[in-house]
């Protein structure tokens, strides 16, 4: 039975690794403004059919595995000194907002991007000269980082798939072990039941005899 729960979990977890191969890439593109501490500034916008809550984890994770670690700054996260990849000897400073509303098929999430030079104070640029936003969000690193945007929360979904997965195969997994132990505790009790019942008999059989030998005697 154990091994049956184990062989389905496993086929779960191989029919997600196939979903989970398939980008999820944002369903838009653009060139906006987002709102910082007063002022618009000049970002790249993308639109995900995906959760808020889900996306923000993953572009959090995404700026890990470069190196970077965020931060929550007057309504946006900011990661300093990011290296956003490999082939860029770039370093910027990352400000991100990610907003949406609904859940699972249903969630829509806004993505809001501005890079900087490091330690460029982005409140000092000219809100109505969008040129340098444009000049580093177009650099090498930028651009492969948007484009690997879907790739990396695509892996983000199929290690959450992942680990759901594997929680509700360890919550089986225990129900399982209590089941079991509840079964060999019902057979040691039918066991000694047992036992109980032919010593029960033995003692009938004699209490019988001694009953009839006592019959007898006072037939006599």
């Amino acid at each position: 039975m154990k091994r049956i729960i184990l062989l389905a979990s496993f086929a779960v977890l191989g029919s997600l690794v196939t979903v989970g191969q398939n980008k999820i890439e944002p369903t838009r593109k653009y060139e906006g403004t987002v709102d910082y501490q007063k002022t618009k500034q000049p970002a790249t916008i993308f639109e995900f059919r995906y959760p808020a809550k889900d996306l923000e984890a993953a572009i959090e994770k995404y700026i890990e595995k470069r190196g970077g670690k965020s931060k929550s700054a007057k309504g946006m996260n900011v990661a300093k000194q990011v290296k956003l990849q490999e082939n860029d000897n770039r370093y910027y400073d990352l400000y991100y907002k990610v907003e949406g509303s609904g859940k699972g098929s249903n969630a829509n999430s806004i993505l809001s991007v501005v890079l900087a030079e490091p330690g460029e104070d982005i409140l000092l640029r000219d809100p109505n000269n969008a040129a340098v936003a444009r000049a580093t969000a177009g650099s090498i690193g930028a651009v492969g980082f948007f484009d690997a945007l879907g790739t990396e929360v695509g892996v983000f979904d199929l290690d959450k798939k992942i680990m759901e997965q594997e929680g509700e195969v360890k919550k089986v997994e225990k129900r399982y072990a209590e089941l079991e132990k509840k079964r060999q505790k019902l057979e040691k009790d039918m066991s000694d039941n047992s036992q109980e019942m032919q010593k029960a008999q033995a003692e009938l059989e004699k209490a019988k005899g001694v009953l009839m030998q006592i019959l007898e005697q006072k037939k006599n």
